[in-house]
């Protein structure tokens, strides 16, 4: 493949690589977790790994991560032109206690568009570490992608009531004032 990656490759380049290179062979993946936050705050928060959500074979995904570059280790594919590193963790996609999610998230980069969540599936993921571990670094990156896209604050109300985190949803909005 004739696909350059250099440490000039931003996330959501990269990830329309291995968009484009996976669609080529017939599969798909979803970008999720701190790469997303890293696209939507415009690199506030840095995430230096992608991790891509796909029901296809990771035989077949590892085969074309080896042709683009990359080289397998641990769990992470590491390429030697970049800083990124990319993960395929098991699916489905979910956000706290919804399992499986939907993304409804889109955007494009060059001609491939990358699947992802939205931004407001983005700060639920995110508050449901918060909600569930304490993570307050993930706290403040819901607050982050709040505060730098459009969110659909009564679906995360909803969302945070079904997951029985109501009061920690108002020091969420606290954060957001």
């Amino acid at each position: 493949m004739s696909v350059k990656i250099s440490k000039k490759t931003t996330r959501l380049e990269l990830a329309a690589i291995i968009t484009a290179a996976l669609g080529k062979e017939g599969m798909s993946a979803v970008l999720v977790g701190g790469a997303v936050v890293s696209i939507y705050t415009d690199n506030r928060y840095e995430s230096y790994d992608l991790d891509f959500i796909s029901a296809d074979d990771h035989g077949k995904i590892a085969n074309v991560m080896k042709h683009l570059g990359f080289k397998k280790v641990g769990k992470n594919f590491e390429h030697p032109k970049t800083e990124l590193f990319v993960e395929f963790p098991p699916g489905p996609i979910g956000i706290g206690n919804e399992v499986p999610v939907e993304p409804k998230g889109a955007i494009k980069s060059g001609r491939t568009t990358v699947t992802l969540l939205s931004p407001t599936q983005c700060v639920m993921d995110r508050l449901a570490a918060w909600y569930h571990w304490n993570d307050t670094q993930s706290l403040e990156q819901a607050v982050l992608v709040a505060k730098s896209q459009p969110i659909k604050i009564n679906d995360i109300r909803k969302w945070s009531e079904g997951e029985g985190e109501t009061e920690k949803f108002e020091r969420f909005l606290t954060r957001l004032k």
